[in-house]
């Protein structure tokens, strides 16, 4: 199971460029607590200067995703609703007409009436029957309709369930469970968001970092190449020396020019998070904290409340429910009737106008589908607890390996600071020794790439660090306490002095 999506942004990139402890990791999306008021929200528009708390509250405001899911939760509280509406009673309308082959009869003797007249007339009678009589019967009908042979009717009808098997309670809970999936899948969508917002922020922050660091590589390149100039003209170095710190520093400049094309596609990716396209400027800057909560700490916040494993138990309960309804097939329904016939046409005196009863309602066999549905639902809530178990062991390891990559990372920053140090004074000292002749050009020119060297391995640690933490921070389902770290001891920040 793929907990978290892995790493694609430009600003992991930057983090990966002096292949740190935690370059082009995955980073979870926490979610911070909303602090920001919306009147300073409402001032960037387009910001230039912007914090990390600003630009979070803008991609809430704006995000598609956001609003996706807040439309799939109220899908899902319509369905609770509809579930609900299984208990009420079903009431309806209908409208029918009727062309029969024939009217319905009790009996016809119209046929007997004339064979009985043809022989009426073959008697010797004293006297003839007048012919009025004869015809007075031959118009008389000796028959009873029931039914004539076109009819219409408009009739209502209501149903009224009493004991559906469980079936109707196995849905309702099955109905208020999606509400809370549908709660849990939008607070992943929102921390998907956050980490996507804080990744691509400090990746911006890093950026523009690094674009300084290169800036000071190339004039620090040119001030050299001035400097190797005057040495030649002097016939203090060979004019190899001068080549050599020419070359360099069209090196250098070719990587200050991608370093600003950098700048340029982490802020455009900034601005698609945001929904909104501006010449964004980071304030709140990289950090690393010594001091961290241990990591009993860390699991046992994520066994409590990872939005992962409350998915996972969720869709147990769900499955449980499953077993629930497949057992109602087991069972009898029962439920009241009703009806009423409020308009006929040519209908039958003898049909009733209204009718009401119960009635019951227990399958027998049905070719053993109900068993097989019932032991495939036992099945898959097997199926889910496993799944649940797997779930918190890979959730516990990668707890572990995040923690230690945050701690790897704060130590990597520490280190590098001390390099940092030891190499803006080996920059130093080679220059005053190039400066009297007493050292080489490539000696300057390497000791200002490590120094430059150095000084981006120790920021992208630094955005390591923030981007682990993060992840660490969503995975335990603390992410409101993101900001407090600024707080706690042993926290600082982290720039390219």
């Amino acid at each position: 199971m793929q907990l978290y999506r892995e790493l694609t942004l430009l600003g992991a990139g930057l983090c990966a460029l002096a292949g740190g402890p935690a370059a082009a990791q995955t980073t979870p999306l926490p979610n911070l607590a909303a602090t920001a008021p919306a009147a300073a929200i409402d001032s960037l528009v387009p910001p230039t200067a912007l914090t990390l708390q600003e630009a979070v509250e803008l991609s809430y405001r704006r995000s598609p995703a956001l609003e996706a899911q807040r439309l799939a939760r109220e899908a899902a509280v319509a369905q609770r609703k509809a579930a609900w509406g299984m208990r009420l009673p079903q009431l309806g309308v209908a409208a029918s007409y009727t062309y029969l082959s024939k009217d319905i009869k009790a009996f016809d003797l119209n046929a007997e009436k004339e064979a009985a007249l043809e022989q009426l007339g073959q008697l010797p009678l004293p006297f003839p029957i007048p012919p009025q009589i004869v015809q007075a019967v031959r118009g008389l009908d000796l028959s009873l309709t029931l039914q004539k042979q076109q009819f219409a009717v408009v009739g209502a009808s209501a149903v009224v369930p009493i004991y559906m098997g469980g079936r109707i309670n196995a849905a309702v809970n099955a109905a208020k469970i999606r509400i809370e999936q549908s709660d849990q899948e939008a607070f992943k969508a929102r921390t998907d968001l956050f980490a996507e917002v804080v990744e691509r922020y400090y990746g911006l922050a890093l950026a523009r970092q690094a674009l300084r660091v290169r800036e000071e590589v190339t004039a620090g390149m040119r001030k050299h190449l001035d400097d190797a100039r005057k040495l030649e003209q002097n016939g203090m170095i060979a004019s190899t020396e001068k080549l050599y710190a020419e070359m360099f520093l069209a090196r250098a400049e070719g990587e200050q020019e991608a370093a600003a094309l950098q700048i340029e596609t982490v802020n455009r990716a900034l601005g698609t998070s945001l929904c909104q396209e501006a010449d964004y400027r980071p304030v709140t800057e990289l950090f690393v904290v010594e001091t961290l909560q241990p990591l009993d700490w860390f699991r046992q916040r994520v066994k409590q409340n990872s939005p992962l494993l409350k998915q996972v138990e969720l869709t147990r309960r769900l499955a449980g429910e499953g077993v629930r309804a497949a057992r109602a097939a087991f069972l009898p329904e029962v439920a009241a009737i009703g009806a009423v016939n409020a308009w006929d046409w040519q209908l039958t005196e003898l049909a009733p106008r209204w009718m009401v009863g119960a009635g019951i309602k227990l399958r027998i066999f049905d070719g053993l589908s109900s068993e097989y549905k019932h032991a495939a639902a036992k099945k898959q809530v097997r199926q889910v607890e496993v799944m649940q178990a797997k779930a918190e062991e890979d959730l516990m390891t990668l707890t572990e390996k995040l923690y230690n990559q945050l701690r790897s990372a704060e130590a990597e920053v520490r280190a590098l600071g001390a390099s940092v140090e030891f190499a803006a004074s080996y920059l130093d000292a080679k220059q005053r020794a190039f400066s009297e002749g007493m050292a080489p050009s490539s000696e300057v020119v390497d000791a200002r790439l490590n120094l430059a060297k150095a000084r981006i391995e120790r920021l992208a640690a630094a955005c390591a660090f923030d981007v682990t933490l993060a992840r660490l921070l969503a995975l335990a389902g603390e992410t409101e306490t993101f900001g407090s770290y600024a707080s706690m001891p042993g926290y600082r920040t982290v720039d390219n002095d």
